[in-house]
């Protein structure tokens, strides 16, 4: 029984740098649903590139992200070109939840986390943290309503 959870423990290390749970706040089955909501959705922008994720993941109307400019774009067109649309990738991005708050009604949550994003040029990756802000869609689904990065100051 021992080794079986040796075995346990190093494959979950290897599965995900990060294996540590993000810390949970609010309603508990919601907090949870959007943890997994936020992991999920960084495990799709490394399968299928950053842009799809992001189209796929936030909201087709009401999601808006900001970055890059003083408008958010808003909308699933918009947030899939800003992301570079149909474009090969010139970095992968990475991110895991480190918090997640869940509202009462279990309707609607943020979570927080770290970023980084590794050009694919070999250049020094970039990191930093972000905040999404979560609802749940006509359908039960979580999407993203709002997503926020910014990047660490340099040294």
């Amino acid at each position: 029984m021992r080794i079986l959870w040796i075995f346990a423990l190093i494959a979950i290390t290897l599965v995900s740098p990060h294996a540590a749970e993000p810390i949970l706040h609010g309603n508990p089955d919601a907090a949870r649903a959007i943890a997994k909501a936020d992991v999920d959705f960084a495990a799709l922008a490394k399968r299928d590139g950053t842009a799809n994720a992001f189209r796929a993941s936030m909201d087709a109307v009401d999601g808006m992200i900001y970055g890059g400019g003083s408008q958010p774009a808003v909308g699933r067109d918009a947030i899939y070109a800003m992301m570079g649309g149909d474009a090969a990738a010139r970095s992968v991005l990475t991110w895991y939840p480190v918090e997640v708050f869940a509202a009462k009604a279990g309707d609607m949550g943020v979570s927080r986390g770290r970023w980084t994003s590794t050009p694919k040029t070999g250049a020094k990756p970039i990191s930093g943290s972000y905040v999404t802000v979560w609802r749940k869609d006509a359908g039960g689904r979580w999407k993203g309503l709002i997503d926020i990065g910014n990047a660490d100051k340099s040294p």
